[in-house]
């Protein structure tokens, strides 16, 4: 489900075989179909716009077995409305290090500074990484997050490319005795989650008998240790690399999974007697707001798509994920839809500003275990659908290729108004219709009923209020950019997907100490968990709530106007 890109945890296998086809699987005869490094085209329908091939940025064909299985080996994200940053890797001689763990997968990527409508690179480098998983991720105002191993550096390429040294990093986060494990921005690039396990030392593996089973491996029988999740608070400029960063605070977790937080505060699942479920927000400073109830015949997946409102992931009759609809903060259930065909690795991103986002599903053949290994024979594609929010209408579908599985070949632009997809050899950018009077006044409405931050800490009902004399099982510091001291972050969009929210209903977090990040010289620090996004009620205990309602904006209203929901 969306929002969670894990980061190093299963090593993806390369026996020689796919090494070697990796390193070999060129295309003859694609110079000639890729002359332009910029064709405009002006054709009606869902046709691009603007097609930027990758062959002339040094684009090289990527292996479909890793692709398909996670591997994270091509990224495209929105620096501005302007200028696009694609990332690949490509097949070169890797320089031997010193030390280097025996388990490294090492590879070269090469990262693309690319202006629209031109199809110009303005800027170019590669960086060396040691594995397979995500490591790149937009934190809004043209800020990244790189990840390599469990460093954590950000660059803001754009607002650095005047002094020559557009890809120049700052160190930001260095986990030396923490294993990352899941890394979220939230829809506008104001609170960043990093979920975190123990590091613990190879364990050697036990020469297997000659007869009889293998015996079972340490790790497997050892007692599993909780999930650190950190929470900060992140404001990203756009006239500098600077980043301003507070701790937020530190819960304690059993299992990794999504957090549908905001700065304000956190969705809870609410089970009313099943198929019945409904929405609590619960706040930092301990209110609860009821919100829409939801039929599911399976858990919901809430979502946050900005500050005002969410979307929940549903199944109808059974535990595959068959349906999504879209709520606000106003308690109501603004739209409801079929999401049809088999699918694994929903992946999305977000234009909060306009009230848009867009939904990756890979299409399959036939059904299939969410985390199974797949191959291409079962794939039938992968699909992007751009919704509005606040109508839940369909603007644009488009199809992306080569598919990838880690989601991160799709990007939204800030404003709402392009898609670019990697698509047949090329780099596809989709004009989107512009936001109706109607569109307009759904978005303000929503911002509106967005509880504002408070600047409190994160804190779940029950969970004890982070003590101020302990100490967090956390060794990570930050290595650099000082934090300032809270102000009202403006609205940003992340262009890094997600992966869906599921977050198990018996995981109860638990509040864990202070943590090393003070106000005076802020440290972010680590700790584990999913948060309590699931809470179960006793459907005894009280009615349960009225059937959903679908909420539509009357054309005759102003935006700040609260308006009855209208019954369906």
């Amino acid at each position: 489900m969306p929002s969670v890109m894990p980061v190093p945890q299963t090593s993806i296998p390369t026996p020689r075989n796919l090494r070697r086809g990796f390193r070999l699987t060129l295309r003859p005869g694609l110079a000639w179909l890729l002359l332009l490094v910029a064709v405009p085209l002006f054709a009606r329908g869902t046709e691009p716009s603007l097609r930027i091939p990758l062959e002339k940025l040094g684009f090289q064909p990527l292996s479909n077995e890793f692709l398909l299985n996670g591997s994270s080996m091509l990224t495209l994200h929105y620096v501005d409305d302007k200028h696009l940053l694609l990332t690949f890797v490509v097949h070169r001689l890797i320089p031997r290090m010193p030390n280097e763990p025996e388990d490294d997968q090492d590879r070269i990527v090469d990262a693309v500074l690319l202006e629209i409508p031109t199809g110009k690179i303005l800027a170019r480098t590669s960086w060396h990484l040691h594995d397979h998983s995500q490591y790149l991720w937009s934190i809004g105002h043209g800020h990244f997050i790189l990840r390599i191993r469990d460093a954590l550096t950000t660059f803001a390429p754009l607002a650095n490319l005047s002094s020559g040294q557009p890809f120049a990093q700052r160190p930001f986060l260095d986990s030396p005795q923490r294993r990352l494990a899941v890394l979220i921005v939230s829809p506008e690039a104001d609170l960043l989650v990093i979920e975190s396990v123990k590091r613990k030392p190879p364990t050697p593996k036990a020469k297997p008998p000659l007869f009889g089973p293998a015996p079972a491996h340490a790790d497997q029988t050892a007692e599993k240790d909780p999930v650190q999740i950190n929470f900060y608070r992140i404001h990203a400029s756009e006239t500098d690399d600077a980043i301003q960063v507070k701790f937020a605070g530190v819960v304690q977790s059993p299992n990794t999974g999504d957090v549908p937080v905001t700065t304000a505060g956190y969705l809870a699942v609410v089970d009313q007697g099943r198929p019945h479920w409904a929405f609590d927000f619960h706040t930092y400073a301990g209110k609860t707001q009821e919100l829409s109830p939801f039929d599911s015949s399976c858990s919901p997946a809430p979502l946050f798509v900005s500050r005002g409102e969410f979307i929940a992931f549903g199944c109808r009759g059974g535990q595959t994920i068959q349906e999504i609809g879209g709520f606000n903060m106003r308690g109501e259930e603004m739209w409801e839809q079929g999401l049809f065909g088999d699918f694994i690795a929903p992946s999305i991103d977000y234009a909060p500003a306009s009230g848009r986002f867009a939904l990756s599903r890979i299409l399959l053949r036939n059904s299939a275990i969410p985390d199974q290994l797949i191959s291409s024979d079962e794939v039938n594609g992968q699909a992007v659908v751009v919704y509005q929010t606040g109508t839940g209408k369909q603007l644009l579908r488009a199809d992306c290729s080569p598919v990838e599985r880690a989601g991160q070949n799709f990007a939204l632009a800030p404003n709402g108004l392009g898609l670019a997809v990697v698509h047949a050899d090329a780099v596809e950018i989709y004009n989107l219709p512009p936001l109706t009077t109607k569109d307009e006044a759904a978005v303000k409405l929503a911002q509106t009923y967005a509880p504002p931050d408070t600047n409190l800490p994160v804190h779940f009902n029950g969970s004890p209020e982070p003590s101020q004399d302990a100490i967090v099982d956390s060794d990570a510091q930050p290595t650099a950019q000082p934090t300032a001291q809270p102000s009202t972050p403006q609205p940003a969009t992340p262009a890094a997907p997600a992966t869906a929210a599921t977050t198990p209903a018996d995981s109860t977090p638990t509040q864990s100490a202070k943590p090393e990040f003070q106000p005076s010289e802020p440290k972010p620090a680590l700790t584990d968990p999913p948060a309590p996004t699931q809470t179960s009620g006793d459907p005894a205990a009280g009615e349960r709530r009225p059937p959903p309602t679908l909420y539509t904006l009357p054309d005759d209203k102003p935006p700040n106007t609260p308006q009855k929901p209208t019954p369906q």
